[in-house]
This record gives structure tokens, C-alpha cells and sequence, in this order.
């Protein structure tokens, strides 16, 4: 195949997204909270098979609420299903690929594995939320604009009449005052490790975004997804798109 005939091939195919959010030590330093953001930065540009990425940190707080309790203060996570995640996220890296194949390129890169035992040094590497997804159309990158990104896990005993709702409960988040764009993914691969499914919505700036957050349709939505999911596991964050 040619190269204008795989590049129109590319472009009638949907698109491999890799979503990986990250839980700073509490021992981290800014210096090393930077260079988690260059490192993010960095794969895109060195790694071989990325097709676009985009990459950012938190915008609500991060972990810092987490670590404003001490452990034995904290609800434990499998007695909090109702009360949903203790606190966002710190940073996040999203990374598309054309195919399978190019994500397996990047797997084995010399940068990638560098910039990930970095970061697994740095990182609560226990608490990290991956999700591998597909999506149709432009790239879901808007440089200058917020991201807000939930991972869940289904409840083992959530039927599928449970999952349904929750599904058409974040979809229906696309038409909520201030959210520019919606999508919503589900797990492809068979990684035990990997969160089930997310949403991802795009907002035109930071108040956008935590109107969004903070919102009653927002909160609807989060009421029909908990009782069919690991509530308490959510991995949330809001950052600003850095995509490139």
C-alpha cells in the first residue's frame, strides 16, 4: 500500500486512544512535578508509532485532599461506594495511534520505558488508571482548552440494563450548558489492569469547566453511573489540553 493510500486509510479509520492518569507521591517535589509534565511532553515528540497526544495536570486540587486526611481519618475505599473518589487525579497523558501495531511500537521504545520508570518513582504507581479506547473523527485535542476525564469500573453484579443507563447518562452530558465536546469510551485489549470505560469531555476554559463539574446535570449523570460501577475507584481529572 501506498503512502497516500495508507494515509486515506488512516483517515476513514477510527482512532486508538491510550489514557493513563497519575496519583503523585506525597514525597514529590515541584521540580519533579515538572519534569512528570516534560517527561508526558516528551513522548509524543520521541516515540515511535504516536500518531497525537495531549497531556496536563489537574486543575481541582489534584490529590492534595487526599493527603489533607490522614489515612486513618480516610473512609476505606470499599466502604466509600457512595461517597465516590477521595480526590482527582494529578496528571494525565493521552496518546493516539493509528493501530494495535503502533501502539506496540511505542511499548517497546527506549523513551517510553525511560519516562515510565520515572514516573513510577514518582508516582503512586499502585494507584495508576489506564484505559485503552477507540474513537471516530477529528482528533480530541483542542490546544488552550479543558479536559475533564473519568475512568469507571463496572460493579460485578451491575446487569446490563445498569450499564445501559449509565452509558446514555454520560452521553447525554453532550448537550449539557458549557461542554463543547463528549465522548465516550469503553476498554479495548484484554488487560486485567486497564479501567472498563470513560468519559471525556472538552469545555472552552477553566470556569467552563467547573461549572460543568460542579453542575446538576453532571451530577445526575454520576447518580446513575454509581450504583452501576466501583463508584468509590472513579479516576477523575480537569486539566488544561497541552495537545499536540
Amino acid at each position: 500500500m501506498g503512502g497516500a493510500d495508507r494515509a486515506a486509510q488512516q483517515r476513514r479509520s477510527d482512532v486508538l486512544r491510550h489514557t493513563v492518569l497519575f496519583i503523585h507521591r506525597d514525597t514529590i517535589t515541584g521540580e519533579q512535578k515538572l519534569a512528570i509534565l516534560r517527561g508526558l511532553a516528551f513522548l509524543r515528540m520521541e516515540c515511535a508509532g504516536v500518531r497525537a497526544g495531549d497531556y496536563g495536570d489537574d486543575l481541582l486540587g489534584g490529590s492534595s485532599p487526599l493527603k489533607a486526611v490522614p489515612p486513618w481519618k480516610r473512609s476505606p475505599r470499599w466502604r466509600a461506594r457512595r461517597e465516590g473518589p477521595p480526590c482527582n487525579y494529578d496528571a494525565a497523558l493521552h496518546l493516539d495511534f493509528d493501530d494495535e501495531a503502533d501502539m506496540a511500537r511505542y511499548a517497546g521504545d527506549a523513551v517510553h520505558r525511560a519516562v515510565a520508570r520515572f514516573n513510577a518513582s514518582v508516582n503512586v504507581d499502585g494507584l495508576t488508571a489506564r484505559i485503552d479506547w477507540r474513537y471516530e473523527g477529528a482528533p480530541l485535542v483542542r490546544r488552550g482548552g479543558v479536559r475533564h476525564t473519568a475512568l469507571f469500573l463496572w460493579a460485578d453484579d451491575a446487569p446490563a440494563a445498569a450499564r445501559a443507563r449509565a452509558l446514555d447518562a454520560v452521553r447525554g452530558l453532550a448537550n449539557a450548558p458549557g461542554v463543547d465536546a463528549a465522548a465516550v469510551g469503553e476498554r479495548v485489549g484484554t488487560d486485567a489492569a486497564d479501567f472498563d470505560w470513560l468519559v471525556d469531555l472538552q469545555c472552552r476554559d477553566t470556569a467552563a469547566a467547573r461549572a460543568v463539574v460542579g453542575g446538576g446535570p453532571y451530577t445526575d449523570a454520576m447518580g446513575v453511573i454509581a450504583p452501576a460501577t466501583k463508584y468509590e475507584w472513579t479516576a477523575r481529572i480537569t486539566h488544561v489540553m497541552r495537545g499536540y
